[in-house]
Parts: C-alpha cells; sequence; structure tokens
C-alpha cells in the first residue's frame, strides 16, 4: 500500500449525497479524476482513431465490467474542515456560495493494490503525479477551485515535495514528470502489443500530446489564492476574450466543458498560475483556436510565463 499525503491549496467543492450540505472526499471522485488523465496520457501515444486498443489499455490500469475489477484500490482518509465559498469570485453580482473544503487541509490517499496484485503499478503513479500536478479535484477544478499539494515522499513516486521550493524546480519537476508519464505509456502499450496511433485534427478527446496540448507555468508570484484567480478572471473577461466559446459555455445551444484546466500552485507562501490547454473537438461548435492560443500568450507575457508543452502545430 502506498500513503499520499495532500493538503488543499484553494477550496476544494465535493458534494456529497446532499449537494448544498457538506461536501465529503470521496474516492469516486479521485478515481474518475484519475481515468480523466489516464485517457489523456494514452490518448497521446495510441492516438484517438483505435477505440478499441485505448479500452484495452484503460481496462489494464483501471479494471472494466469486462475484464473485472480495478487492480489498484483507491481510499480516502482523514478530517477536513469546510466553509462557504463563492464559485464565482469574479462576478460582484453573483454572490450565491457552494460548501467547500477549506485550504490548507490535510487528507490521505492511499492506493492499494488488488490481490493477487503485490504492487501499485508504475502507470498508476505516473496518473497520479499528472492529475496532483496539472489536475484537480471536485466542481470549478478547471478554474482553480480543488487544487492539491504533495506533502509526502512517497515509494516509486515521480516527484517528491521539494518540486513546491521554487518557480524553477516546479518547472524542472513538470517537463520531468511529463516525459516520465509518456514513456510509462508507452512501455504499457508495448508490453499489450497495442500500436502506437495517430490524431484526428482536432483529436475526438483531450490527449496529451504536444501537437494538441498546451502547458503554461507563470513564475509570477501572487500573495494569495484569490489574487491568482482575480488575475486570471480580470484577463479572461477583457477584450477580445469575453464569452468566447473556445473557453467552453452552457445554454440553450448545448454544454461544452472548457479545454482549459486552470491550477493555482503554492509555492512557499506564494501562488502561481499553471494552465493546461487541450486542443480536443467540440460537441455543438467549431471554435477559434487561435483565440485560446492569444489567451495563453497574454497570460505568458504578463505574468513571466515559461512553456512546459508547446508544439509547433498552429491550432
Amino acid at each position: 500500500m502506498l500513503t499520499v499525503r495532500l493538503e488543499t491549496v484553494t477550496p476544494l467543492f465535493l458534494a456529497g449525497a446532499d449537494p448544498r450540505g457538506k461536501p465529503e472526499l470521496r474516492a469516486a471522485s479521485i478515481r474518475g479524476a484519475l481515468r480523466f488523465w489516464l485517457r489523456a496520457l494514452l490518448g497521446g501515444v495510441i492516438g484517438d482513431k483505435d477505440l478499441n486498443a485505448l479500452r484495452k489499455a484503460e481496462a489494464a490500469v483501471f479494471g472494466s465490467t469486462d475484464t473485472g475489477a480495478s487492480p489498484v484500490v483507491v481510499r480516502i482518509g482523514g478530517e477536513v474542515q469546510f466553509d462557504s465559498y463563492r464559485p464565482l469570485l469574479h462576478n460582484p453580482e453573483k454572490k450565491f456560495t457552494f460548501m467547500g473544503i477549506q485550504p490548507d487541509q490535510a487528507f490521505s490517499l492511499e492506493l492499494i493494490p488488488r490481490p493477487p496484485h503485490t504492487q501499485v503499478s508504475p502507470i498508476v503513479l505516473s496518473v497520479t503525479a499528472l492529475w496532483l500536478l496539472l489536475g484537480g479535484l471536485g466542481k470549478r477544478s478547471r478554474r482553480g477551485f480543488g487544487t492539491l499539494r504533495l506533502q509526502n515522499e512517497v515509494e516509486s513516486f515521480l516527484f517528491t515535495p521539494e518540486a513546491y521550493k521554487d518557480a524553477s524546480e516546479l518547472e524542472t519537476t513538470l517537463r520531468q514528470v511529463i516525459q516520465q508519464a509518456q514513456d510509462q505509456a508507452r512501455n504499457l502499450i508495448s508490453t499489450l502489443k497495442i500500436a502506437p496511433g495517430t490524431f484526428r485534427i482536432p483529436p475526438d478527446f483531450p490527449v496529451l500530446h504536444s501537437d494538441h496540448t498546451q502547458i503554461l507555468f507563470c513564475k509570477y508570484p501572487f500573495a494569495t489564492w484569490e489574487k491568482a484567480m482575480m488575475a486570471f478572471w480580470r484577463l479572461l473577461r477583457s477584450h477580445p476574450y469575453r464569452d468566447d466559446r473556445v473557453f467552453g459555455f452552457a445554454g440553450s445551444a448545448g454544454r461544452q466543458a472548457s479545454p482549459l484546466h486552470l491550477r493555482i500552485v503554492k509555492i512557499g507562501n506564494k501562488y502561481h498560475l499553471l494552465m493546461t490547454a487541450f486542443r480536443s473537438r467540440f460537441a455543438w461548435s467549431s471554435p477559434n483556436w487561435r483565440k485560446l492560443q492569444d489567451f495563453l500568450s497574454d497570460c505568458c507575457q504578463k505574468w513571466q510565463g515559461t512553456w512546459i508543452m508547446r508544439g509547433t502545430a498552429a491550432w
């Protein structure tokens, strides 16, 4: 069993049985987040055209209804405090609140091999590392809420809490973890005798590949997570980005989750913006991908950005 101790950086909206009631830490929510990053990682090497091969690889990692239970069990432990927070902090007219787990709350994530397996596989550790560095948890996690931080050294894990020592260390860690995770994915599909594939343009789902993913880490330090989040929103709600459908939408024309994932990273006692953008097919429209690229470029210029992943292909 591996125990990963985590700490909340921003409020975490994770509803229990009562959506308006006390938030609950739930293993199912973490499994869902891990599955998202597994598919993105595997899709980056298998491509988006052979879904049978993709499902075979996913089942080898987290199980399926056809192959049986997951080789790894996910459990959560710990008591956390909660409070009410405005999920639309940037909008003064929207004052409603959600109950959320407070920042600086600690809890543990346990990864347990399911018999007859005796170890947690390297690909599970890779996906967990990607999720902790690039993803989030719960409602509004694509807009900076639900950011987590690793608190302990874990055997065979791809990074340690030293990653948060300073901005340069985190930049190096991000590059190394992504490369190691991609190597693990290639090893897995080789073992399963799955050939690397190609992509539609844009791919049918988010894939971690330099042609279809851009990752920007901003070294400018903000004093609080709220100030970091507000800076992001001030730019996003300014001309020419305000209400552009490439950032996601919901309405009579349908609903589309944003392809832009914002994390607010805590380094020391300062906060930094980390953004991951996936170019993938929209269900209801053909967005202006150039607008998303321009937004990231503006973020890069304003907040001392450095590109962790960015291909040469124009979107």
